[in-house]
């Protein structure tokens, strides 16, 4: 377990120097959240000369992952049972998705069409 504790860190701590070096030499940013915290980081560094340490950044990767599989897994839990306990909602979202997606299998672009529940 520490090795792989170990290793995921060192290979959080590539990525991120990677990052900062790109972002330092102004190569195109990938605008994910990595980029973000990085630059962000670099900004606050040479602006007030205080900022996150790289462990500092590591663990705030490490938080984002975890946090955002947990949500992950709790969702489709959560949509389920609000399905079974509204069945009028279920028959709706099922004539969706048969409407919109038919036979074929559920992609991003076809999830992104379906509307029923959406605000």
């Amino acid at each position: 377990m520490k090795m792989k504790h170990r290793d995921i860190k060192e290979s959080l701590r590539e990525m991120i120097k990677r990052r900062e070096k790109a972002i330092k030499a102004g190569e195109e940013s990938n605008e994910d959240l990595l980029d973000i915290l990085v630059e962000s980081n670099i900004r606050e560094m040479e602006a007030k000369n205080m900022g996150m340490s790289i462990e500092d950044v590591i663990e705030e990767c490490k938080l984002f992952y975890f946090a955002g599989q947990e949500t992950t897994s709790v969702l489709p839990v959560w949509t389920m049972v609000l399905l079974a306990r509204y069945p009028d909602w279920q028959s709706k979202a099922r004539e969706e998705v048969l409407h919109v997606l038919g036979d074929s299998k559920p992609n991003a672009d076809g999830l992104n069409r379906l509307k029923v529940g959406s605000p």
